[in-house]
C-alpha cells in the first residue's frame, strides 16, 4: 500500500521549480458501479504518463506519482549538464484571497469584508474593501463579488508586503527571504522557553526532523520523498517503516509506532548521514543544547564557522551554541532552528550576535510589514525592553534619531539603536520602552461588552476616559512642539506602561512639519494612515499639518466615551460622527465632552484647537468631574 501523497509532493515540486501544473481527464470506462478513471498530469505543457484508479482521486494520485518519478529522473539525468537549457519558469498567478486568509490566521487577526453595490470606475459596480484587525485597506471594484474580493485582497497584499516590508521584491521573486520565515521566528521563542524544562527524550521527540530535512532540501534545491518500506505487527500495535529519498538517493529505514514517528526517524537518520558530507558546514548550521540540570539554559549564539569540533562551554555551563554536530547522544540534544540561525549568522551576524549577547530571555511580541518586535531582558541592568528590528534605510535612521529625542512620559521611549551596516541587507535594532500587550483598542472593546444603558450610568468609564485623553493630548502636544506629526493616531497605537500610564506608540508614519520645504510638503500630501481615523484633508491628499492628529484624537475621544457594541454599529454611525453628528443621547450625557469633540472634528483644520488648548480644557473638566464626584459622595453620606 502506497501511502505517500504524490499530489502534494508534485505540487511542492512545481511550486519550488516554478512550473505550471494541471491535470487533464482522459476518460472513464466501465459500468457505474465499477468505473475506472484515467487522468494525466501536464507540467509546463508536457503531458506525463496516465494514472488509473477506481475514482478520480486515485487516478490523480497515480498520475501525480508517474509525473513525479519522470521529473525526478529528468532532474538527475540533467544534473551536471551545463549545456542543457531548462524550461522557462511560468509565473503562477497568486491567489490573494487565499493569502489573506492565511495571513489573518497566522497573525490572529480578524478579517472582515465590507461589500456593497455602487457605481465604480469602468462600469464596475461590485465594491469591496477589507478591514484586517483594526486597519482599513483601500477599496476595489469588480464585475462580480469574487473579482472585487480578489482585487481588494491584492490591495491588502500590496499594502502589507509592498511598502515598508522586510522582504524586498527581489527576495520574493527569487524565492528567498531577507528574514527567516514567520513560522520559524515564532517557533524559536516557544522552543527556547521550553528547552530547560524538558527532558532529553521529550526534546528529541519535539524536534521536527522532517522540517529540518525539508529546510535542507529547499536550501540546496534538492528533491525529497518518503517511501513506505513495510508494515509489521498486529493491527492494534503496528510498526511502520519508512525510508527517505533525497535526489533519488536512498537513506536508512526509520521505524516507529506511527507513520509520523517512522518518518521522523527516517529524517533523523538521513540528517546524520548528510552531516558526514564534506560540504555540510557550508550548507547548514546546527544548534545543539548543552543541558545543565541545576540551572536554566540561556541563549548565547556563536558562529558555527569558528567552532569545528568539541562543545563550546562557559564556566556556568549554560549555553546554546552553534557547532558542527556529532550524532545525537544522551548528554547532548537536538538539531533546532536551522534556517533561522543560518540566516542570522550569515547575513547580519554582527548585529544579531550583539543583540543576542547583550540580551537574554528573548521572546517575540509582534510581527508585521514594519518588522518584528521582541521582548528581551538587557543583561547589563537586568531590565526588560522591547527591541524592534527593521530594515535599515536612511529615512528610518533619521526618524529613529528624531524619536530618541522625544522624552515624554506619555510617549513610548526610544532608548538606543544599533545598526548592522556591513551586509547587503542591513537592519536597525531599536531598543524601546516595554509596554503592556493590552492597547487602548482592547480597553475600549472590554468596556463595550457592558450593556449600553448600564454604560451610560457608569461614571467610572467617563472619568477614566477623560484621564486617558489628558495623557494622550499631553503626548501629542509634545510631538507637535517638536515640529512632528504622528499621522496614525488610533486606539491600536495607544499603549499602557506596566504602571498604567498612557503611551503613544508606533511612529512608523511620523513626519516633520517644515513649511518651506518642497520635499516635506510632498510628504505631507501622502495618503498615509488608517482611513477611518484620517482627517478630511489627509484623505483628499491636500497639504496637511499637525491638525490631522487633532481630528484623530476627537474620534478616539468619542470611542472612549460612547458604547459601540459591534463593528457593524460603528460603521453605521462613523460617517456621521466624522461629520460632527452624534447619536441623540450623546450630547445629553456628555455635554462638555460633546462640545470639545465637535471642535476637534471641524472640517477646516485651522478651526481645530491646538493640543495645548485641548489639554487645558480637559484638565479643567477632569477637576470639575472630581469635585462633582466628591459632592455626590458627601450628599450620600448626609442622607
Amino acid at each position: 500500500m502506497d501511502s505517500v501523497n504524490y499530489i502534494a509532493r508534485l505540487n511542492e515540486y512545481a511550486q519550488k521549480e516554478r512550473l505550471e501544473l494541471k491535470y487533464e481527464e482522459v476518460g472513464c470506462v466501465g459500468p457505474d458501479h465499477i468505473r475506472t478513471f484515467t487522468l494525466k498530469a501536464v507540467v509546463n505543457g508536457k503531458p506525463y504518463p496516465e494514472g488509473v484508479g477506481k475514482n478520480k482521486k486515485e487516478a490523480k494520485q497515480s498520475a501525480a506519482k508517474n509525473a513525479l518519478v519522470h521529473l525526478l529522473n529528468e532532474t538527475s539525468v540533467s544534473t551536471g549538464s551545463v549545456a542543457e537549457v531548462s524550461s522557462p519558469p511560468v509565473q503562477v498567478k497568486t491567489n490573494y484571497m487565499c493569502w489573506l486568509n492565511e495571513y489573518g490566521q497566522s497573525n490572529r487577526l480578524m478579517i472582515r469584508a465590507v461589500e456593497k453595490i455602487t457605481p465604480g470606475p469602468n462600469n464596475l459596480s461590485q465594491y469591496c474593501r477589507f478591514v484586517v484587525g483594526d486597519k482599513e485597506f483601500p477599496a476595489a471594484f469588480g464585475k462580480t463579488k469574487k473579482e472585487a474580493r480578489e482585487e481588494a485582497a491584492r490591495l491588502v497584499h500590496h499594502e502589507i508586503l509592498g511598502n515598508e516590508t522586510l522582504d524586498t521584491g527581489d527576495d520574493r521573486d527569487s524565492g528567498t527571504s531577507s528574514l527567516p520565515s514567520e513560522e520559524v521566528v515564532s517557533d524559536i521563542s516557544n522552543r527556547a522557553k521550553r528547552l530547560s524544562l524538558q527532558s532529553e527524550d521529550s526534546i528529541l521527540t519535539e524536534t521536527n526532523f522532517i522540517g529540518l530535512v525539508n529546510s535542507h532540501c529547499q536550501k540546496t534545491r534538492s528533491t525529497c520523498a518518503f517511501v513506505e518500506d513495510k508494515r509489521i505487527g498486529p493491527p492494534h500495535n503496528p510498526i511502520f517503516s519508512y525510508k527517505l529519498l533525497i535526489n533519488n538517493v536512498q537513506y536508512s529505514v526509520g521505524e516507529g509506532k506511527s507513520v509520523k514517528d517512522a518518518k521522523q526517524n527516517a529524517a533523523r537518520l538521513a540528517l546524520s548521514a548528510l552531516k558526514e558530507q564534506s560540504d555540510w558546514d557550508s550548507k547548514m548550521v546546527t544548534l545543539i543544547v548543552e543541558r545543565d540540570t541545576n540551572r536554566a539554559s540561556l541563549p548565547i549564539f556563536r558562529d558555527s564557522g569558528r567552532t569545528k569540533s568539541g562543545l563550546v562551554t562557559s564556566a556556568t555551563s549554560e549555553s546554546i551554541v552553534f557547532m558542527d554536530p556529532s550524532n545525537p547522544a544522551k548528554d547532548q540534544v537536538c538539531y533546532l532552528f536551522i534556517l533561522l540561525l543560518s540566516f542570522l549568522c550569515r547575513t547580519h551576524c554582527n548585529g544579531f550576535s550583539r543583540f543576542a549577547t547583550d540580551y537574554e530571555s528573548i521572546e517575540q511580541l509582534d510581527k508585521g510589514a514594519f518588522g518584528r518586535v521582541f521582548k528581551a531582558k538587557r543583561k547589563l541592568e537586568g531590565k526588560y525592553y522591547a527591541v524592534k528590528i527593521v530594515r535599515y534605510k536612511e529615512k528610518t535612521l533619521e526618524e529613529v534619531k528624531v524619536l530618541s529625542e522625544l522624552n515624554h512620559c506619555n510617549i513610548v521611549r526610544y532608548h538606543s539603536f544599533l545598526c548592522s551596516l556591513e551586509v547587503s541587507h542591513s537592519y536597525l535594532y531599536i531598543q524601546m520602552e516595554l509596554c503592556e500587550i493590552k492597547t487602548l483598542r482592547v480597553w475600549i472593546d472590554e468596556k463595550n461588552i457592558q450593556n449600553p444603558k448600564k454604560s451610560l450610568r457608569d461614571s467610572r468609564r467617563r472619568e477614566e476616559s477623560v484621564d486617558i485623553m489628558v495623557q494622550m493630548v499631553s503626548g501629542v502636544e509634545h510631538i507637535h512642539t517638536n515640529k512632528l506629526i504622528h499621522r496614525d493616531l488610533k486606539p491600536a497605537n495607544i499603549m499602557f506602561s506596566q504602571n498604567g500610564t498612557v503611551k503613544i506608540g508606533d511612529f512608523g508614519l511620523v513626519t516633520s512639519e517644515i513649511e518651506d520645504d518642497a520635499e516635506n510638503q510632498k510628504e505631507r500630501r501622502g495618503y498615509k494612515g488608517t482611513p477611518s481615523y484620517m482627517a478630511p484633508e489627509q484623505k483628499e491628499r491636500r497639504l496637511y499639518d499637525r491638525k490631522v492628529d487633532i481630528f484623530a484624537l476627537g474620534l478616539i475621544f468619542f470611542e472612549l466615551l460612547w458604547n459601540i457594541p459591534t463593528i457593524h454599529e460603528k460603521e453605521k454611525m462613523w460617517t456621521d460622527v466624522r461629520n460632527q453628528k452624534f447619536p441623540k443621547p450623546f450630547p445629553c450625557h456628555f455635554s462638555q465632552e460633546s462640545q470639545m469633540i465637535k471642535s476637534m472634528l471641524c472640517e477646516k483644520p485651522e478651526e481645530r484647537p491646538e493640543a495645548s488648548k485641548i489639554k487645558t480644557d480637559l484638565e479643567e473638566h477632569k477637576r470639575l468631574l472630581a469635585e462633582l464626584k466628591i459632592k455626590q459622595l458627601d450628599s450620600k453620606t448626609v442622607i
